[in-house]
């Protein structure tokens, strides 16, 4: 209960209402740092919520592509397939 409390706090309640970047950039920017990390079941959350604030698959693609270049290929060759799994299973 408390890392939940922790989290809503600071995650939602803080750093995601910041007013001077939109939800949108904030979920790309968080699924490319998922991929890096090889945080899969959070990046199949942040790939599924992605659709909420209006991202479109193919600028997940691009996102998944820096990836490729700055964190490896290994690590964006696993979250395409994630990705994959996931926005084509919500469909």
């Amino acid at each position: 209960a408390a890392f939940q409390a922790f989290i809503t706090e600071t995650a939602w309640g803080s750093v995601w209402a910041r007013p001077d970047m939109d939800r949108r950039t904030r979920s790309l920017i968080t699924i490319s740092i998922l991929a890096a990390l090889g945080r899969v079941g959070e990046l199949e959350m942040h790939l599924r919520a992605s659709k909420n604030v209006g991202v479109d698959p193919n600028e997940i693609a691009e996102a998944l592509l820096h990836v490729a270049v700055y964190a490896g290929v290994p690590a964006a060759h696993s979250a395409f397939q994630v990705a994959k799994d996931v926005l084509e299973g919500d469909q």
